[in-house]
Order: C-alpha cells, then structure tokens, then sequence
C-alpha cells in the first residue's frame, strides 16, 4: 500500500514539471520571436503599434569652394579678335593658328581670357587716363622690339650691328617704363598702408566707443555707425 502511494505521488510530479512552461527563454532578445501560429520567426522590425521610422535623408551637397577661378561674362569674340590684332598681334596670330588647326577649346579659352585683358584695360582707361597711356605705350614697345628681334635675327652680317642696336634702345626704353610704373605702384601701396595704419590707429583710440555700439548690435538696438 505504501509503495502504491509513493509511485503515485511520483507520477504526479512528473506530470507537474512537463506541463510548467521554459520561462527561461522568455525575454531573452537573442532568440528570436516566433509568430501566433508558431511556424517561423517573426522578421525584425518595428514593434506592435510602433510606427516605422522614416529613412534619413542624404546631407545636403557641399557648396562650391571659393577663391576659383571668376566666371568670364559673356563677350563678342570678332571684338576680342579685332582687340587682339591692334593690341597683341602675337596672341592674335597664335590664335589664328588654333582655329586653323581646328582646336576650338584652346582657341575658346584665349578668347576667354583676352576678353578679360580687354576689359581692363578698358575700366583703367575710365578710371586712370594716364595709367592707360603708359600701359598702351608699354605694349607698343613690346610689339616694336618683337619685330625688331626678329629683323636681327635674318638680316645679313654686316647690318646685324645696325639692327642689335636698334633692338637694344627698344629694350632699355622697356626697362624705364616697367621701372617709372613699378615706382608709380610701390607709391600707391605706400600711400595705401599709410591710410590702413591711420584707420587703425583711430579705431584702438574709439575701442570702449565701438565695442558698446557693437554690444547695442548684438542686443537688437539701433544704432547708426559702423562696426
């Protein structure tokens, strides 16, 4: 009687511990999910009554480094030819040679760059009359020794002296006019950092006067000066 009893109590045990669920497994997120049915796992992703996160967008491109070279605005290229004739003949006739030999982009290009010359040349024209004449007259002289070399290069040998002399007085008066405007240019850079140093002299005496007015800037006040 007593060994019935035993063993049905051990049965009974047994029964216990195969109907007591694994909570071991529970919560462990390693393991994945399985579906209510209880066929396959559940495929990751957003939770029950969780709303799916929008993908984040690409950043913004970056801007375009500055300091390249300046946009060339739009020009007249027969303009910048008949330019280049009177004022560079030699640009011109490499140019010719360009368009001869069907090389469109390099011949694009020099036109680009002459039409950047041109202009100049035209703005210093308007603002220093003078400056413009010495700069023509520096041009002429270029063409006239260009020339002049080469006429000593092919005359014969008792007129080469004749022809290297010419050829020198060309290139020495060069020299003087480069010289007289490099003076002309190291004066307005002096005259230019004197005006610098006076501003900046008369700003340390103003300092407590225009840090205030930049404080009222900052604090959203009126104010009349610069900073």
């Amino acid at each position: 009687m007593m060994k019935t009893l035993v063993a049905l109590l051990l049965l009974a045990a047994s029964a216990a511990a195969q109907d007591t669920p694994d909570r071991s497994r529970e919560g462990d997120p390693s393991r994945p999910e399985r579906s209510r049915d209880g066929d396959a796992p559940r495929p990751p992703g957003p939770r029950d009554g969780e709303r799916p996160r929008p993908p984040t967008p690409p950043p913004p491109p970056a801007p375009p480094r500055e300091g390249g070279r300046r946009p060339i605005p739009p020009f007249n290229a027969d303009e910048v030819r008949g330019w280049l004739r009177e004022n560079e003949p030699e640009t011109s006739r490499r140019l010719n040679e360009m368009e001869e030999a069907g090389r469109r982009e390099d011949a694009q290009r020099v036109l680009a760059e002459a039409s950047m010359r041109m202009r100049e040349q035209a703005d210093l024209k308007l603002r220093d009359p003078k400056g413009y004449e010495r700069m023509q007259e520096m041009r002429r002289l270029e063409r006239e020794g260009m020339e002049l070399a080469e006429r000593a290069r092919r005359v014969p040998p008792e007129e080469k002296e004749g022809a290297t002399k010419r050829l020198l007085e060309n290139l020495s008066k060069q020299f003087d006019l480069r010289e007289a405007q490099r003076v002309l240019e190291i004066s307005e850079l002096r005259r230019r950092v004197e005006s610098l140093e006076k501003a900046l002299g008369e700003r340390k005496a103003n300092k407590d006067r225009i840090v205030d007015k930049r404080r009222r800037e900052l604090m959203g006040e009126r104010v009349d000066e610069d900073w």
